[in-house]
Parts: C-alpha cells; structure tokens; sequence
C-alpha cells in the first residue's frame, strides 16, 4: 500500500523558528481589534496612546468631538489635540499628568484642558484615563467629554452666588468681597474709602399703590440710574429690599462722597416712568469713610448703615457717621 503523505522527519513536531513570536504578535493584533471593536460600539469619544503618547485608537466619538477623522489623525502625538497657547502654558502641568499615568495602574479624572478641533475652534475637556495592558505592552485609554456646557453652568450658578435676581447687581457677597480688595487698594495707594448706604424713603406705600410688577420695575429702573450716576470703578449692589450699597473707590476725602452721595440722591429725585405710570422717590444715605470709620467691610456697613438712620432724622440730606450721634 502505498503513502501519499509526507514522509516523517525528525523535526516534523518542533515550531519553525520565530513562530512563537509571530503568534504572540498575532494574539495582541486580535486582543487590539476586540478592544476597538468594543470602543466604537460607546458614543463616547475615546483616545488610545502607547507609552509615546503617539495615538493608536480613535474612535467615531472622538471623531466627531475633535473633528479629525481616524486616519489623519492616527500615529500623531496626544498633544495634536491640545491648543497650542494652553500647551505652553501648562506645561508642567501636562509632564506631570504623563508621569502620573505612567506610573499608577489605577485610573484618574483630567479636567478642565483646552483642546482644539481640526477647525481650529477651542473647547474645554474631562477625561478619565486608564492604563490596559495587553500581552506586556501598555495602553493608555483616555475617556474624553467636552465640558463646555458642564463650565457655562457652574459660570452660571457662580454668577447667581454674587448677583441680586431682580436687579443683576452684585449682592452683599460680591459687594464684601468688593469691599475688602478696595479696602486693600486704598490702603496701598494710601488713598479712602467711601461705603454709601441708600434705604427707599416710603417704597412700600408705592409697592402697596402700585403693585408688586411696578415696584419690581421700579427697583430696576433705580439700580440702572445708580449704576449710571457712579463711576466705572464704583460698585452698586442690592444687598435686599429697598437698599443699596455703593462703594466709592479711590476717593481723596470725605468731601468727595458727600458730592458723589448728593449727586445720587438728585439723580433719584428726577420721577420714573414705570408702567405707564410717574413715580416719584427719594432715598436717605448715610456714608462711612475707610479708614476713619472702620477698617473692615462689616464695620464700615454697620456704620453706614447708623448714618443713614441719622438721615432719616434729618431733612433728607446725606450723613455722614458720627459715633457722637449714634
């Protein structure tokens, strides 16, 4: 009978040199393709770097954040994505976060990089970053969300933290914290400080006359006059009500808020049209000067706060704090 196989040789069952690494290569090539099949399945943007931080996986989400299409964008550095001017300037911030990721296996969260879209538009990012290792060799798999709406609201809500609702003035958070920076400059610039104190003379028999929408509109009307009358560095605020707190920056002398108080309370003298309707106010003001009457903002307010009492008292006229009086 005869064979038709081969015949045996003494090596027929020994691996041919360099098969051993050739199916070592050949299962990272399959353990990569199921890891990118799986990251193009998510929505989300995921970027993959080897331990040059050269790209090697870019998946559709990424595609559609940054822009870049996977082939024009494969082989290049990380950074490509990273606006050049933030870059530069947190450059050691970034070296730092590479040294991180090299040498932690546990993953961690990146947030607030400005990165760029290949049309040239800047938008800010989180990621989280882990590390995958497959058959020894490192991977470094970056999740990326664009944090632009998730910054817009904390801009938001930070803004709502230090301004009054109705007006959009700043409230008596922003103005404490206006007060003690101006509080500094004058006593650098070895200049005062004026904290005006305005209270509505009668703003609830109008509230009352008028209604809750006119007195609304009014109050309104009121902040834009006083934001128009002071200056650019003077800060107007509602700390609730019918008050107002101005605080003049960089003043000479005490003279120089009576003239700015004077000035306010003719501006408010001057009727609103509201509704249809004129409405006419007035305001008493008391004024505390830094550093005679106080040396912080809630001493110089509690001051100026007691003189516009004696305001009250008197013909309407502006007064200036007398511990004497009080």
């Amino acid at each position: 009978m005869t064979s038709t196989g081969s015949p045996p040789t003494d090596h027929q069952d020994e691996p041919a040199p360099g098969n051993d690494k050739d199916a070592a290569a050949a299962r990272l090539i399959r353990q990569i393709d199921r890891y990118i099949r799986l990251l193009q399945i998510t929505n989300e943007a995921i970027v993959c770097v080897d331990d040059d931080c050269d790209i090697v996986i870019f998946n559709q989400g990424a595609e559609k954040l940054f822009g870049y299409s996977r082939d024009e964008i494969t082989g290049q550095q990380l950074i490509s994505l990273v606006c050049p001017y933030y870059l530069a300037a947190e450059k050691h911030r970034l070296a730092a976060l590479t040294r991180i990721a090299r040498e932690s296996r546990m993953g961690f969260k990146v947030e607030r990089v400005l990165c760029q879209r290949s049309n040239g538009e800047r938008f800010p990012v989180d990621a989280s970053l882990s590390q995958t290792a497959f058959s020894g060799h490192r991977l470094y798999t970056l999740i990326v969300h664009d944090a632009t709406d998730r910054l817009m609201q904390e801009r938001r809500l930070a803004y709502q933290a230090e301004h009054d609702e109705l007006t959009d003035l700043p409230n008596r958070n922003l103005l404490n914290d206006r007060l003690s920076a101006g509080i500094a400059r004058a006593d650098r610039d070895r200049r005062k400080l004026g904290v005006v104190y305005l209270d509505l003379d009668a703003f609830k028999p109008i509230n009352d006359r008028y209604g809750h929408e006119a007195g609304d509109c009014l109050l309104q009307a009121i902040a834009r006059r006083l934001a128009d009358t002071v200056r650019q560095s003077d800060t107007v605020s509602r700390i609730g009500g019918d008050e107002f707190i101005i605080c003049l920056e960089q003043i000479k002398s005490e003279q120089d808020a009576f003239a700015a108080a004077r000035k306010i309370s003719s501006a408010l003298k001057q009727p609103f049209r509201i509704l249809g309707q004129q409405i006419e106010v007035s305001a008493s003001i008391g004024i505390a000067i830094y550093p005679e009457h106080g040396h912080d903002a809630a001493t110089l307010l509690r001051h100026a706060d007691q003189a516009m009492y004696l305001a009250k008292a008197a013909d309407g006229t502006p007064q200036l704090y007398d511990s004497q009086s009080i």
